[in-house]
């Protein structure tokens, strides 16, 4: 075949072509396999730490012993224990509880049975942000600045305030009354319509 022939020139081009492919397409192969060797990729998983796993899951088996969150104090600063708390509560009516480490006043709220809620009301208007007050001869939360009135689980009743209350979580273990300043997962109150 002659030299200077299509068919010798295609043949020659298209070995060469072909050969020098494969030969990139190893190297590449190589060269990606050494690079997820020499600079892995790190993982974007993080372990979630006790306090926040305990708060979102407190029935989780590694929170058998632990307790979240920080003690609820009654106004003297004394710890509240949860026994003596339900023998003297009544049902409705919340009990005004500190301890979070802004010093900030909560209040427990107390369902049927007696039981301590799971969760416990932060009493700042969703207004404007005044602190409400709850007054026991309305049986209702009054904020000072507008008017807004809501009723012994946080929820309005009367406005200009258009939400509820916010929530803390509350965790009761080992006779302990915890507060966790974290806001419940759901709001755990009913629609006042579904009562």
């Amino acid at each position: 075949m002659d030299k200077h022939s299509p068919h010798y020139l295609y043949k020659l081009v298209g070995t060469n072509n072909r050969r020098d492919f494969l030969k990139y397409m190893a190297g590449s192969a190589i060269a990606s396999v050494a690079m997820g060797y020499l600079f892995p990729q790190t993982s974007h998983s993080r372990e979630v730490d006790l306090e926040t796993l305990c708060s979102l899951y407190p029935e989780n088996s590694s929170c058998q012993n632990y307790l979240p969150g920080f003690t609820a104090q009654d106004d003297k600063g004394h710890p509240i224990r949860a026994d003596a708390l339900k023998d003297s509560a009544t049902p409705g009516t919340p009990i005004q509880v500190k301890g979070l480490p802004d010093n900030s006043v909560d209040y427990l709220v107390i369902n049927t049975g007696p039981e301590i809620a799971q969760y416990a009301i932060k009493p700042i208007c969703t207004h404007l942000g005044c602190t409400v007050k709850w007054h026991p001869d309305n049986n209702s939360f009054i904020c000072p600045c507008h008017g807004s009135q809501y009723d012994n689980l946080g929820r309005v009743v009367h406005g200009p305030a258009k939400r509820s209350l916010p929530l803390i979580t509350v965790v009761v273990k080992q006779n302990q009354v915890r507060l966790v300043n974290q806001k419940p997962a759901i709001d755990p109150r009913p629609a006042i319509n579904a009562q």
